[in-house]
């Protein structure tokens, strides 16, 4: 006998709204969505967003320091909404009561140079041509389960950047989700440990 499976999301008493992500990044070469459940109410999950060190996320500092060569355990500390995946040049971008939005432009492919120095405006204005621009989310919501904890990264490529970052990204993707779920196991500790 099969049964109806029941949705997992809360259904919402009016159409749904955008995320910020949304509004800031509509259109997008490249996305993932990665979500955890969190025995947490959203108002703990979202303080635990804005708090949790990128320190925190094990798996996602020892690949980052692989793929720095070791210049990213030199840093400081600093929360996981302040520094993205701890690529440099991430800058946040937006903010609501339950999501937060990191941006980053440039190119992270090897010999691709340095990512470009800009300021939350200068990220939203930008068109990229040579280089990406890149949308991170963290967000939360209701779902009837638990809270439900997403990272969201999109990625929008400059004509002159497509190959060159499709390549890369074939090869880079794996790493990226890795690092991704270890972000969201970091926040989802910190949020349960609040609980």
């Amino acid at each position: 006998m099969n049964a109806p499976v029941p949705s997992t999301i809360v259904p919402p008493a009016a159409p749904v709204a955008p995320t910020l992500l949304d509004t800031l990044m509509p259109r997008f070469d490249h996305r993932t969505i990665h979500g955890r459940p969190v025995q947490a109410s959203v108002e703990q999950v979202a303080a635990a967003i804005r708090e949790t060190p990128l320190d925190d996320a094990r798996l996602a500092r020892a690949l980052l320091a692989v793929r720095t060569l070791g210049r990213s355990l030199r840093r400081d500390s600093a929360p996981i909404a302040d520094l993205g995946d701890g690529e440099a040049g991430f800058v946040r971008v937006g903010e609501g009561a339950s999501e937060i939005v990191l941006g980053f432009a440039g190119r992270p492919w090897p010999r691709g140079g340095s990512s470009l120095k800009l300021d939350a405006q200068g990220w939203r204005d930008l068109v990229p041509d040579d280089v990406v621009k890149v949308g991170l989310s963290l967000r939360c919501t209701n779902a009837v389960y638990a809270t439900l904890l997403l990272t969201a990264p999109r990625i929008v490529c400059g004509p002159k950047a497509r190959t060159p970052f499709d390549r890369y990204w074939l090869l880079v993707r794996p790493g990226s989700d890795l690092v991704r779920g270890s972000l969201l196991r970091a926040v989802a500790r910190r949020a349960e440990r609040a609980a």
